[in-house]
């Protein structure tokens, strides 16, 4: 009987966290914050709460900071 080789798992892909500012009062992890607080979210994320009019819209691609700088 042949034994199978032993592969290690890889590590989940930390996803891209992303500044936002909030446009108006927010719960983010379980926390309250206030209009103008700046917040790290993923990008799916972000999207969803430019959408619900809770961030101000995102810098363009030049000058956009992520999380990660």
């Amino acid at each position: 009987m042949s034994k199978q080789p032993e592969t290690a798992a890889k590590p989940a892909a930390k996803p891209e966290l992303y500044k936002v500012k909030l446009a108006k009062p927010h719960k983010h992890a379980g926390e309250d914050k206030t209009k103008g607080a700046t917040i790290e979210v993923t990008a799916p994320e972000r999207d969803f709460l430019i959408r619900a009019g809770v961030v101000e819209t995102p810098e363009t691609t030049e000058g956009a900071t992520t999380a990660a700088e």
